[in-house]
């Protein structure tokens, strides 16, 4: 029996609730996948948050004939936007608190040989009740085709004159964000990129005019709203702002950037619709009838692989077409 640690993620993309909901661990990255590769069927395993804290330990198990796998699970082939191609099965023990402890390294799967650690994990396994029940899978969405998404968008009220140059822009898009993705170190593609050559893009040609568009707006004292997008060519007036997007580098996640966009909202009211983004993938927040926005997305895109529902939510949250419609400035004019 070997010992594993593995990170639930880092800020912006935290996987501990996924990881425990489903009963799973997963990995991506070719170093992690070959990584996970070894792991095997009655392995203990520690659920680590950065390098000091253990959240959960647990017990590789066989299901459904085999403890892991990779690259057959399309639905961790986009996890907001990550291609998490390996994981394994793991029956966790959750407490109540994280448990503090030195030792952990900052890999995001490794062998653990200290002997605090494992014994850590030994300890919480033995006192700490199993979780009794796990969701099942989601269901993988069905793709959308750009004809489809134009033949939709023409409906909602973009000109067909239009969709000629956002068939173009989505190409260039796709280009520039698979070179992003494939060919440059993350950590290099920072918010301005992904904001200046991938998101600003997309806006145009989805009928947003420049003078509606307020790049870096001040909204409180040093904060500073990333996109602002009004219903007329800006005046100074907060009341005419309709969509608000923070954007992220690719090396981001999305999760945490959206209370930062809905604090932001609060400095204008009449704003619908706030995104996240990392230039291919946005999720979408509606405000609701209280004038509050829920912490669940109401609607997900990824522009590399567009689908007609939410991967990791599909049965609540709407996809590629609800997306791109909140993103048209003629759904604001209704």
């Amino acid at each position: 029996m070997n010992y594993w640690q593995i990170a639930s993620g880092s800020r912006g993309r935290e996987y501990t609730d996924q990881f425990i909901r489903f009963g799973m661990a997963f990995v991506g990255g070719d170093d992690n996948v070959a990584a996970m590769s070894k792991v095997k069927e009655g392995d203990r395993v520690l659920l680590k948050r950065g390098m000091y804290k253990i959240v959960a330990a647990g017990e590789v198990i066989n299901r459904d004939g085999r403890c892991r796998g990779q690259d057959d699970k399309e639905w961790l082939r986009d996890f907001d936007g990550w291609d998490l191609r390996a994981y394994c099965f793991v029956d966790w023990h959750e407490p109540d608190k994280p448990f503090e402890t030195e030792g952990l390294t900052r890999a995001t799967i490794q062998r653990v040989k200290k002997k605090n650690l494992k014994e850590i994990c030994d300890s919480i396994i033995k006192t700490v009740p199993a979780k009794e029940n796990y969701d099942p899978e989601p269901e993988t969405p069905e793709p959308v085709e750009d004809a489809e998404i134009l033949s939709f968008l023409i409906q909602e009220g973009l000109r067909p004159a239009s969709a000629e140059d956002l068939t173009a822009a989505f190409n260039r898009i796709r280009l520039l964000a698979k070179y992003y993705y494939d060919e440059h170190t993350w950590e290099n593609i920072r918010e301005h990129e992904t904001r200046t050559f991938l998101i600003i893009p997309l806006l145009l040609a989805l009928g947003w005019a420049e003078q509606q568009i307020k790049i870096e707006l001040p909204v409180a004292e040093r904060q500073r709203a990333d996109i602002a997008c009004f219903s007329k060519p800006y005046q100074g007036n907060n009341d005419d702002c309709t969509l608000l997007i923070e954007t992220k580098g690719f090396v981001k996640g999305l999760d945490y950037a959206q209370a930062q966009a809905r604090e932001y909202a609060k400095h204008f009211p009449n704003c619908q619709v706030v995104l996240v983004s990392n230039g291919y993938c946005y999720k979408a927040f509606r405000r609701n009838e209280s004038g509050s926005f829920s912490r669940a997305p109401s609607a997900y895109l990824n522009l590399l692989k567009p689908r007609k529902r939410y991967p990791l939510d599909p049965k609540n949250v709407d996809g590629s077409l609800e997306a791109l419609r909140l993103l048209l400035p003629y759904h604001f004019a209704r």
